[in-house]
């Protein structure tokens, strides 16, 4: 009986749908990641006795350092992109959609709005925090109030979306001057704004019992 003779050639393996797979693998990856969005602004809170829950989404904070600089941010970043749209007509800016995703993920904004193109412009985190400080956050004074556009903007692109106002909050640091702080509840109150209710954000007082 004639003996069985193995096939000499190596089984070959056809490993192109695995390397589809991984460029879709990364390519998801990257488009459902949460970037973290950069701390330009550290703001020492006050202590309270109140607790109450933050809400994670749908909420605009005011931000004032302890030198009472004055900062926006937004939970939402598709109303950052509009924002930044909107604010960019303004100064006859234009951004790119690279532009429209770093600011969605820069954090705190402390800046005139003369300025966002040249921020954006920058490569890194460290870049964007030095450039700020040249700057003394939002203006907000009588003949130059920018914190009312911010508002503004910010609140008529997010009503038009969902049908009503996004949560405010104020978080202001506990050493800052009380008169910067009561500039911005001020501009809060203004004509066209009339904020009456906002969230202060504190840090929980520990227990004296």
């Amino acid at each position: 009986m004639p003996k069985l003779k193995m096939p000499k050639g190596s089984p070959a393996l056809d490993m192109t749908p695995m390397v589809d797979l991984a460029f879709l693998l990364v390519t998801f990856f990257m488009l459902t990641a949460q970037f973290r969005p950069e701390e330009a602004v550290v703001v020492d809170t006050p202590t309270s006795m109140s607790e109450s829950p933050i809400p994670m989404t749908n909420m605009m904070t005011i931000l004032v350092d302890t030198a009472g600089h004055v900062f926006w941010d937004m939970t939402d970043k598709g109303v950052r992109f509009a924002v930044l749209e909107e604010l960019g007509k303004k100064v006859n800016y234009v951004p790119s959609q690279e532009d429209k995703i770093k600011f969605a993920n820069v954090g705190p904004v402390g800046i005139p709005i003369q300025q966002l193109q040249a921020f954006l412009a920058l490569d890194s985190g460290d870049d964007r925090k030095e450039f700020t400080a040249k700057f003394q956050g939002i203006p907000l004074d009588s003949a130059n109030n920018q914190l009312r556009d911010w508002i503004m903007v910010t609140r008529n692109i997010f009503y038009k979306d969902a049908q009503t106002n996004p949560i405010v909050a104020l978080k202001a640091d506990g050493n800052t001057n009380y008169s910067r702080v009561a500039e911005v509840i001020r501009t809060f109150q203004a004509p066209g704004i009339q904020i009456s209710k906002f969230k202060m954000i504190t840090d929980l007082e520990s227990s004296r019992m």
